[in-house]
């Protein structure tokens, strides 16, 4: 097996364990990149393999994602794979309002990913057979903003800069109260996953043609904490889009799958 090295986030539990799982087959190295240690430690130990290894990043945290950035580049110099999976939502039974879970949704979800991997793509551009797969959600849709709000999001121009300006331009209208009549959608999950699309979309117009391969891929509904252990169906079966995506034969590019 040619050296591969993978690094995925919010990997101690749920759907980003069976990732990190499933890429030990085709892998040589998988990184679980995971805010919380203990956790993150016991993750490795029961995978049970030597490739798998246990590195500390909270995406929620700027000074995190450079120490992580730093360590990693240092110990390895290379990155063939990066799943973002790590992320958060609120339960509907949560007592934060609305407003008070724009920001923290948002800064981990959508911005923490762009920050890791604007920070990683150094590295994954290196790659004779790169993959970068972002964990989105069908709720995601495009069609939660306007039709005009639409038309920013899929504009063949979009930067990064542009799209981090349009989520602070729903956190703005949201704090204002007025984001349902500036053509905002009404979920904060739901608008940061957009994001993430956009986001993958942009990225793979920016390595096309190029030995890096950027898609995002929703799990469907799992058995996981983020689901409150409600999906029908268990996250190994859900890992299967972003290990798809993440295979060294995938050549898909700019994919919602």
């Amino acid at each position: 097996m040619h050296s591969r090295i993978a690094v995925v986030t919010g990997s101690n539990k749920g759907i980003g364990k069976e990732v990190a799982k499933q890429l030990l087959t085709t892998c040589t190295v998988v990184v679980l990149a995971c805010r919380n240690k203990q956790l993150g430690e016991v993750a490795v130990k029961q995978l049970n393999s030597p490739k798998a290894r246990f590195m500390q990043c909270d995406i929620s945290d700027g000074a995190s994602i450079a120490s992580f950035a730093d360590a990693f580049s240092t110990e390895f110099g290379a990155l063939d794979v990066l799943v973002n999976n790590a992320g958060i939502a609120f339960k509907g039974a949560d007592p934060t309002p609305f407003e008070g879970q724009t920001g923290p949704t948002l800064k981990t979800n959508y911005k923490g990913t762009v920050a890791l991997t604007e920070r990683l793509l150094p590295l994954l551009e290196q790659s004779s057979n790169g993959h970068l797969v972002n964990v989105a959600s069908m709720a995601g849709k495009l069609g939660q903003v306007s039709a005009e709000r639409q038309a920013q999001f899929t504009s063949p121009t979009l930067t990064t800069d542009g799209l981090t300006g349009l989520a602070d331009a729903f956190a703005a209208d949201v704090a204002a109260g007025n984001h349902k009549a500036n053509g905002w959608g009404n979920s904060n999950y739901d608008f940061s996953k957009l994001c993430v699309i956009a986001y993958t979309k942009l990225l793979a117009r920016r390595y096309a043609n190029t030995a890096l391969n950027v898609n995002c891929c929703c799990p469907g509904y799992c058995r996981t904490d983020m689901a409150s252990n409600r999906g029908p169906r268990p996250p190994e079966v859900g890992a299967r889009n972003a290990v798809m995506l993440a295979d060294p034969a995938c050549t898909l590019n700019g994919e919602f799958i």
